[in-house]
């Protein structure tokens, strides 16, 4: 359960992220709209994401701190706000240690200076800390399906 000081917090990330006024963070962080589990309602959380072809991977900490993650392995289908642009999108959970290692490579690669806000490691640690930060860590991997329907 989140605490109403933490989603109101969320709720005002992502307010700022739908205006683009947020800056550079709309580079790493994108919205995430998920269906709830047992509520069945649309949530919508900020999540640190980086582009990887023509996917977006997501990263976490473990299930019990994401409910987004927990709401996508019950429904896979998710709308992706990126600066602005919404797209329907189906989530891919890496759970194979080479994917979850190509995954940590797509972040070293695309936003090594946000790479320890991110993970808790510099992108140049050595291998044991990195080790580390992929084991304490989910990754979703959202392929593109359309462009989401528009908001009203």
């Amino acid at each position: 359960m989140v605490s109403r000081i933490t989603r109101w917090m969320l709720d005002l990330q992502v307010l700022l992220l739908r205006r683009d006024w947020m800056g550079g963070m709309g580079d790493f962080v994108m919205l995430v709209t998920t269906t709830g589990r047992r509520s069945g309602r649309s949530i919508c959380t900020p999540i640190g994401y980086v582009r990887d072809g023509d996917t977006f991977l997501a990263v976490t900490h473990g299930p019990s701190r994401s409910q987004w993650y927990l709401n996508l392995r019950a429904q896979p289908g998710a709308v992706l706000e990126i600066r602005g642009i919404s797209l329907a999108a189906r989530a891919e959970f890496l759970d194979e240690e080479s994917q979850r290692q190509a995954a940590l490579a797509a972040f070293r690669r695309e936003i090594p200076r946000r790479f320890r806000m991110m993970f808790g490691v510099r992108a140049d640690a050595p291998a044991a800390q990195l080790s580390r930060a992929v084991d304490e860590r989910l990754f979703v991997r959202f392929r593109v399906l359309a462009p989401a329907p528009s908001r009203q």
